[in-house]
């Protein structure tokens, strides 16, 4: 503190010296810097009257108020474990730390080369080459579709169809395919009980009506086959637009199955719809 003498000179003959405070210079407020410390320089006169130079250092610390919900103080109590629990200052700042090691494994990018083929591979393309693998063993047409979704099966009669380019009448020529299915070679005996076996499915079959344009077989599937077991389910899609026609079929095991799924779902709400079922109309015996 530095102390300098008052001058009586510079008094007023009216002043008794009781307000002499117009004679200081006025504060000074330093800061804060960098570390928050602030200084504040203001003078005052002592019981002697000598002025006193006054200087004043404090920390500024900014509060940040944040509004918690009642669990996260409640997380904020619990105890900590893991590498949270070794009392290091990282780990009090920061909410979860993951110490795994995480493979990622990137796409391939479209147009790479893929990996090369086995040995066995190569030979059974070479095998196979000129020649389609996929026929269907229901209507004959080959590299359309499997078996197991075969659109006409149990529901169109494959053997009355004309016979077309890739159909059975191809099939049955052995310079353009090696394969011939069962049912169409000369020795199949069983064609009466392959009739026989479509007819039985043709009495377990309901047909479905009133469908929405979003429904596919896998939602009549998952509607009917809490009545019994569901050997096939066909939803008639608009090859044009891709959704559905309004109409259906699903084929039950049992008769009895699709006897209480008539009962319970004719007249169901289904999809914004009232859905109607009803056996379906078994086709002509020849």
């Amino acid at each position: 503190m530095a102390a300098t003498k008052i001058r009586w000179g510079e008094l007023d003959e009216d002043d008794d010296g009781g307000d002499l405070d117009f004679l200081l210079p006025p504060p000074v407020v330093v800061g804060p810097d960098a570390n928050g410390l602030k200084k504040t320089i203001h003078y005052r006169f002592d019981d002697d009257g000598n002025k006193v130079k006054v200087t004043t250092t404090t920390r500024v610390v900014k509060l940040a108020r944040t509004r918690l919900s009642k669990a996260a103080v409640e997380r904020r109590s619990w105890a900590k474990f893991g590498d949270a629990a070794t009392g290091d200052d990282a780990s009090t700042r920061l909410t979860v730390v993951s110490t795994e090691e995480i493979f990622l494994e990137r796409p391939r990018a479209p147009g790479s080369k893929a990996d090369e083929p086995s040995a066995s591979s190569d030979e059974l393309a070479t095998a196979n080459k000129g020649t389609a693998l996929m026929v269907c063993r229901s209507c004959g047409k080959k590299g359309d579709h499997w078996t197991a979704k075969c659109p006409y099966k149990d529901l169109v009669d494959t053997l009355d169809r004309p016979p077309t380019s890739d159909g059975p009448a191809a099939l049955n020529d052995p310079a353009k395919s090696s394969y011939v299915p069962r049912r169409l070679r000369k020795d199949a005996v069983y064609q009466d009980g392959g009739h026989d076996m479509r007819r039985r499915n043709d009495e377990n079959s309901v047909r479905v009506t009133n469908l929405s344009e979003d429904t596919r077989e896998p939602d009549l599937l998952e509607l009917f086959r809490a009545f019994g077991p569901v050997s096939r389910v066909y939803v008639a899609l608009d090859q044009r637009t891709g959704s559905s026609r309004g109409f259906g079929f699903v084929n039950f095991v049992q008769r009895e199955d699709a006897e209480k799924a008539i009962s319970k779902l004719n007249g169901y709400g289904y999809d914004n719809l009232i859905l109607h079922v009803e056996w379906a109309t078994p086709r002509p015996s020849n």
